[in-house]
């Protein structure tokens, strides 16, 4: 089994503590990208794992794909001399203070991504997943068109094509935003997705299992994956992650977990998840991973996965001591 995965990461460069960026006096770099997060963490749960992006060919570029293949998963780079590396600047909230996220991501080499960019039949051949996102749908109307190429060519090679919707108000409006995911979805087998964008890309609200069954009835995907992250108490989160097909559903167990940092926690438990279901895992056991991964992901600095085989092993067992 192996995953591929299409999107664009970004240097990560945030405010120590809880400092304001205009008073840092340092900032500390880290690296993310949704898709890219997801799939370290699907290979940290034994879903081997390649990324399809372009980066700047420099210095930050090449820390960027450095971080790929720190965390397991092979970069296939087509690199650009002539474009910058995106950035995005953090400030950490504190209540009532809501975080700060500012995008530097202008004329990197990701907007330049087309259909034509990358031979997606040739990559696509022998993986048994492929993952895009919207985030790459937002950075213009080649990205968008190399995303729907990808999950075509995913298609007709048998794999099975998974989406997070991942809507960043900051890249482009909902009204720029659901023309162009409303003929993405047709495509895609698994769909993360929150209940608001949901209800956008549908046209109407509802309780969120509604919308999921409304979603399927659609676009006809196999599966979606709804994640609810509660804050409970300052700095305090309970995370559930509920998956719901056409004739069934199943509602992970509760997982509270103490922020350190929550940035990253839903592409963990996308990627935790995905790995499951290619292990061949039930839909049980694998929402119980994916919210066990989201939770544990609010524990850790930065955007990629920190979780040690350990870790992995030691929530293993005590799920299997559970089922008994």
């Amino acid at each position: 089994m192996s995953v591929l995965g299409l999107g664009e990461a970004l240097l990560r460069l945030s405010a120590p503590g809880r400092q304001r960026l205009e008073h840092a006096a340092h900032l500390e770099a880290h690296v993310g990208g949704a898709e890219l997060n997801a799939l370290i963490a699907a290979a940290a749960f034994g879903a081997p794992s390649a990324w399809v992006t372009r980066l700047a060919d420099n210095p930050l570029g090449r820390r960027i794909a450095a971080h790929a293949a720190l965390h397991g998963v092979d970069a296939i780079v087509d690199w650009d001399e002539e474009s910058r590396a995106p950035l995005y600047f953090v400030e950490h909230g504190a209540a009532p203070r809501p975080s700060e996220v500012l995008y530097d991501r202008d004329a990197t080499a990701m907007r330049d991504l087309g259909a034509g960019t990358f031979d997606w039949g040739e990559l696509v051949a022998g993986r048994t997943a492929v993952l895009a996102s919207g985030i790459t749908c937002a950075l213009g109307r080649g990205p968008a068109a190399a995303a729907r190429a990808l999950l075509d060519a995913a298609r007709d090679a048998g794999a099975r094509t998974a989406f997070d919707v991942n809507h960043r108000e900051r890249l482009w409006s909902w009204e720029e935003a659901v023309p162009v995911l409303r003929g993405v979805l047709e495509r895609v087998d698994v769909l993360a997705a929150g209940a608001h964008d949901l209800e956008r890309i549908l046209g109407g609200s509802g309780e969120p299992r509604q919308l999921a069954r409304r979603a399927i009835d659609a676009f006809g995907h196999e599966l979606v994956v709804l994640r609810d992250t509660i804050t409970t108490a300052p700095g305090r989160v309970e995370v559930t992650v509920t998956t719901v097909t056409a004739e069934d559903e199943r509602v992970s167990p509760v997982y509270e977990a103490e922020v350190v940092d929550a940035f990253g926690a839903g592409d963990a438990s996308l990627g935790a998840l995905l790995a499951a279901l290619l292990a061949g895992e039930d839909l049980g056991a694998a929402v119980d991973q994916a919210a066990w991964a989201c939770a544990f992901q609010h524990t850790t600095p930065g955007d990629a996965w920190l979780g040690r085989p350990a870790d992995v092993r030691q929530r293993d067992q005590a799920a299997r001591r559970v089922l008994r």
